[in-house]
This record gives structure tokens, C-alpha cells and sequence, in this order.
């Protein structure tokens, strides 16, 4: 087994004397560092380090924000360094530790807070009215009657009976008639 360290630095957010140090107390066999400022290095870089990761390694970064930007980036690298059969450890976040086995819970738990981020992205996509759909629901109050029992009670009002007596047939109050009658009546 061997350590390999990881860490990023940029001029902006990390000191490379701080993670340096606490790689070497962590007993990191190599260390990796990237300097690169843009995306394009970055990333050519990162692909250089997972060429040099073998099997049963174990790579240790400072925190995770010193090897991933973004939660899908980290999935990405966990899942490469898994079918690499390498195991990753941050040392800010214990709970990122894919050692002995435990790589498969963490991509799943990671897998489902990805799912769950582009659930609340769609739904912030969504136009306020198209909300109480996405969860199921309708704008408005529920129907008291169905599209038939609308039609039903039109043609009982235009047969002469009265708002109440249709109420009664139907279950419903006379007002409800009422307001389909009187919507029947507007033009359009």
C-alpha cells in the first residue's frame, strides 16, 4: 500500500506550505502538487496523477476542495479511483474515507446527493405555477364535481330544475350549481 498526496495549490484560496506539511505528517509516500490556474491544466494534471495511482494505494488530500470543484467532479474521481481499486481519504472531511471496503456507501450516498441537487435545480427551473405540479398537486381548489357531473347538472338547469334541487341530487351545495350556471351564462 502506498500513500499519495494530492494537493492544489493556487495563489488565491490554498497555501502549498500548509497541505504540503500535512500530507508528509499523514506519512504520504509521493506527493502530487498542481499549480495550474486554469481548467484545461487542471484537469490534464489530474489525469497525469490517476496514470500514476495503482491498485490498493490510498490517496489523502488536505480537503476536498484542494482535488474537486463540485460534488459530480468528486463522484467522477471516486469512481475512477475505485475501479482502480485506490482508496481516498480527506483529512477535513472524515466522513469522505473510502478505505476498507466502504468506497461502494460512499459513491451511493454521493450518487444521491447529486440526484437530489438536480431535483432541487429542475424544480427551481420551474415557473412558480408549474411548482404544485411537479409535486403532484393542482393550482387551485380541488373539483367538487367531475366533467360529467357538470354536464349532468347543465342539462338538469336547462330542464327546469332549480340550483338546490340539483345540489341535492348531486351531493353538493346550490351555490356550486349556481356558479356553473352563471358560467354556462358568460359569453366565451
Amino acid at each position: 500500500m502506498v500513500k499519495i498526496g494530492y494537493a492544489r495549490v493556487s495563489s488565491k484560496w490554498y497555501r502549498s506550505e500548509v497541505q504540503l506539511s500535512e500530507l508528509k505528517r499523514q506519512g504520504c509516500d509521493r506527493i502530487w502538487s498542481d499549480t495550474a490556474q486554469d481548467t484545461t491544466n487542471r484537469a490534464r494534471t489530474l489525469e497525469e496523477f490517476l496514470a500514476d495511482v495503482s491498485a490498493g494505494d490510498v490517496i489523502v488530500v488536505s480537503r476536498l476542495s484542494a482535488i474537486a470543484d463540485s460534488i459530480a467532479e468528486l463522484f467522477n474521481l471516486l469512481e475512477r479511483l475505485h475501479e482502480k481499486g485506490a482508496a481516498f481519504r480527506s483529512m477535513s472531511e472524515p466522513w469522505i474515507n473510502t478505505e476498507g471496503g466502504r468506497a461502494g456507501m460512499v459513491l451511493e450516498v454521493l450518487g444521491g446527493v447529486i440526484d437530489y441537487e438536480l431535483g432541487l435545480a429542475d424544480l427551481e427551473s420551474r415557473t412558480v405555477e408549474d411548482r404544485p405540479k411537479s409535486f403532484g398537486l393542482s393550482k387551485g381548489r380541488p373539483k367538487k364535481l367531475s366533467a360529467k357531473e357538470r354536464e349532468e347538472a347543465i342539462s338538469l338547469l336547462s330542464m327546469g330544475k332549480t340550483a338546490a334541487e340539483i345540489g341535492r341530487m348531486l351531493g353538493v351545495s346550490r351555490s356550486t350549481i349556481s356558479r356553473i350556471k352563471t358560467l354556462q351564462a358568460k359569453p366565451g
